[in-house]
């Protein structure tokens, strides 16, 4: 029987992965596009959060759709926490399937899926996620019942009782295990398998109702190491994650301990007047946990979010690569997203002349960011816009206020490539400037291309300029580049072939710039109204 104990284990692994992955699959762009949309009512983000979570059954799958939309600027961290704080309420789901006796529906399911792949069903790509996530289904509540089934002649062991009887003079060891488990693997996978083992005779009730507990607080933790790579904004849902398993842990721990040591009826005994069956128990304790850490939290939503916020605050570079103006407020028609891309778009052009700090020694005020962090965050910013703008345009539907959109589009890709040739420049003026033969004529394409970004910008960004100045000012300077090229020829060009070729590619790059801005302010100003 133990290799039905380790094969019903393997099932456990094996379903929970098939589950989660396809159902993710499955609910993830219409997760997305309804978590957009009820985020504004905590009551409805609330509800979208245990429906998520009972769907998805994955609570880390659910934060990183949430996280994903934080970052894109099309909610904010303190609108997507309801729904995280719900998710978990949701994935009881599952432990409820479980717990029950189901052999029946186990079989029935797993019969369906066999005869959907028998028709080669799990290829199609309208059905086939669902179809093997209802394989993974099956294989978790098979996985279950093997564990059960492989667990019970070892729970009538003498050996095992007696090692569950030293293990239990330390009461707080299966909140130890749980937490540590949950940490290197999904912490309803430790539920799930405690549940079985408890169900086996395995387990003790209030050892596995600690393991419960501790594989919650294990669960946060996992979420919090996995972000570990994200940054400011984009980690504060992970940090939050933590603080409402604390707070679950804060609730439960000391009304199981009083239950335990002083015998005043709590948690065991609220559980076992429910439901004389232990998986039951197990399952409604686990909800229980996320009710109470729920209740707790949503109240509080504020005071956490500042505590997050002072905990993990977002980066210099986060704040400029997050829209100020898209979703802000949600738009309602083309028209309002036409403004909301034109704004942002503006704020976009009017970083261009910091670009040139680094190439204007003894430039006043406060030091911008460096040029990194300015490329990085637009390119980031580009890409959103896209996104927003292209996503406007297929709801908008055909005719002027789409045309205008796609139009602002291309205005989009012409701004990115602005960028792109600003930061050359920087880099071959530099090098330039090194040197110093030729520093004068640096200093002149560096004054003058700053003034002309800086102008450009003013005027794009005012709603009373005169479209027929925006083009003079970014007209052909050709001829002017031309002298400028004959001027640093022969005896004038620096003697070091490296700042000879830098030279030459800033003149180029000069003229480029000019071009793409010409071509934005006509993308800008020709728009079809």
């Amino acid at each position: 029987m133990i290799f039905a104990l380790f094969a019903g284990l393997g099932l456990i692994f094996v379903g929970t992965h098939f589950l989660t992955v396809n159902m993710k699959e499955l609910a993830g762009p219409r997760l997305r596009r309804l978590v957009r949309a009820v985020t504004r009512h905590p009551v409805q983000a609330a509800m979208v959060g245990v429906g998520s979570g009972a769907l998805v059954q994955s609570t880390n799958a659910v934060t990183f759709i949430v996280v994903g939309l934080v970052s894109a600027g099309a909610i904010t961290v303190q609108a997507g926490m309801p729904i995280v704080t719900w998710a978990y309420a949701g994935t009881t789901l599952r432990l409820l399937l479980i717990s029950l006796d189901s052999s029946a529906l186990t079989y029935a399911l797993l019969s369906l899926v066999g005869a959907a792949y028998l028709f080669e069903t799990h290829k199609s790509p309208r059905h086939g996620f669902l179809v093997n996530a209802a394989m993974g289904l099956g294989l978790l509540m098979l996985g279950v019942q093997l564990t059960v089934m492989g667990a019970r002649p070892l729970g009538d062991s003498a050996a095992v009782r007696e090692a569950m009887a030293f293990a239990s003079q330390f009461y707080f060891w299966g909140f130890i295990v749980g937490t540590v488990l949950a940490t290197v693997m999904q912490g309803m996978t430790v539920s799930v398998i405690a549940i079985a083992l408890v169900s086996g005779g395995l387990l003790g009730l209030d050892q596995t109702m600690l393991i419960v507990v501790g594989a919650n607080l294990g669960s946060g933790l996992m979420s919090w190491i996995q972000a570990s790579t994200l940054k400011g904004t984009e980690r504060q849902l992970s940090v939050y994650q933590v603080i409402l398993k604390v707070i679950g842990c804060l609730v439960l721990l000391p009304l199981l301990s009083l239950e335990h040591f002083a015998g005043v009826p709590t948690i065991v005994a609220l559980t076992g007047a429910i439901t004389t069956d232990v998986a039951l128990q197990v399952t409604l304790v686990h909800w229980l946990f996320q009710l109470v850490a729920a209740l707790v939290a949503s109240p509080l939503n504020g005071p956490i979010y500042r505590l997050v916020a002072r905990l993990s605050p977002p980066s210099a570079e986060e704040v400029l690569e997050r829209p100020a103006h898209l979703y802000n407020p949600r738009p309602t028609g083309a028209a309002e997203a036409i403004r909301q891309v034109e704004l942002e778009q503006d704020r976009l052009m009017q970083r261009l002349p910091l670009f040139l700090h680094g190439v204007r020694p003894g430039e006043a005020g406060p030091k911008p960011p460096s040029l990194a962090v300015l490329q990085r965050s637009g390119r980031a910013l580009h890409a959103t816009i896209r996104d927003f703008t292209l996503d406007a345009a297929a709801q908008a539907g055909p005719g002027a206020e789409s045309d205008r959109l796609l139009r602002l589009a291309d205005a989009n890709q012409v701004l990115a490539e602005l960028q792109a040739n600003v930061a050359h420049f920087v880099a071959a003026a530099a090098t330039c400037a090194e040197g110093g033969a030729t520093d004068g004529v640096t200093r002149s394409l560096v004054e003058g291309l700053h003034a002309l970004l800086e102008i450009v910008a003013a005027e794009l960004g005012d709603a009373e300029s005169d479209p027929e100045f925006l083009v003079k000012l970014v007209a052909d300077r050709s001829v002017a580049l031309l002298a400028v090229r004959e001027r640093v020829s022969g005896g004038a060009a620096p003697s070091s072939p490296e700042e000879r070729l830098a030279l030459w590619r800033s003149i180029d790059l000069f003229e480029q710039i000019v071009l793409l801005l010409r071509q934005y302010v006509w993308s800008r100003s020709t728009t079809p109204a």
